[in-house]
């Protein structure tokens, strides 16, 4: 069914907006939010308006930034959530034998969503969370691979995937290329492909019911050579078995 006989085209341009404004790594203005939309910047004012009314973004000097509101909505939803709980323990492990930011990521929709993340190792200003695109994080990478690659062409038909920075990954051959790789290896790694000056690192979780990753994110100059490519890689494995096995249960 056609999305126009289905859902509200005001209801979807805000929805854009706030997530260009909880994707952005910094806040973001009026006209750097049109930019990114087909919206001119007096309908991205009166959107951002509307959302800040209801509490859903906060302004500061003219710029906006996602409202603390989230936190409560996801803490909510956390709570319910038998993967979460299943991830809490291994991963808080993870990110204790690393000194990295560590977490667990699953797909939805075609989009990385953390459902467990502990970043009490990282500086404030690393970006730990996952991007929305499935391309260009090592949780991402990770999560196709488990899909055949038959559901890979058909994902890639449908969907456009943007660069996050010079060294992601937009063509589909390439893509393909590098999942046979993550199925062949049983980890995805991100060499600065999703946040510039950072890398990261996942392993594949897979039970009847779920698919998701478990990962590493840290500043490439830190997270590199030997103990990129083996040693994290080694922890990560650990990991999600141990996450697998208590979902099983």
């Amino acid at each position: 069914m056609d999305r126009s006989d289905t859902t509200i085209d005001a209801t979807v341009r805000s929805m854009t907006i706030l997530e260009i404004v909880a994707d952005a790594p910094e806040p973001l203005g009026v006209t750097a939010i049109a930019e990114r939309t087909d919206l001119s910047k007096g309908s991205v004012s009166k959107h951002l308006s509307t959302l800040h009314e209801l509490g859903y973004v906060e302004r500061s000097n003219g710029r906006y930034l996602p409202s603390v509101r989230f936190l409560d909505y996801g803490v909510r939803v956390g709570s319910t959530t038998e993967l979460r709980h299943a991830a809490t323990e291994p991963v808080d492990e993870l990110a204790e034998m690393t000194t990295e930011a560590a977490g667990l990521a699953i797909e939805r929709d075609g989009r990385i969503l953390d459902v467990y993340l502990s970043s009490a190792h990282a500086e404030r200003e690393f970006p730990a969370y996952n991007t929305r695109f499935p391309h260009c994080s090592a949780a991402g990478k990770a999560i196709l691979a488990e899909r055949s690659p038959e559901a890979v062409a058909s994902l890639l038909e449908e969907r456009r995937w943007p660069a996050r920075t010079e060294y992601t990954i937009t063509s589909d051959s390439a893509l393909r290329a590098e999942l046979d790789r993550v199925r062949e290896r049983g980890v995805a790694f991100d060499r600065q492909e999703q946040f510039s000056r950072v890398n990261s690192v996942a392993v594949g979780v897979s039970t009847e019911q779920t698919t998701g990753a478990v990962f590493v994110s840290g500043w490439a100059d830190e997270l590199s050579g030997k103990r990129f490519e083996e040693n994290v890689p080694g922890i990560l494995f650990s990991a999600s078995r141990m996450i697998e096995s208590s979902l099983s249960r």
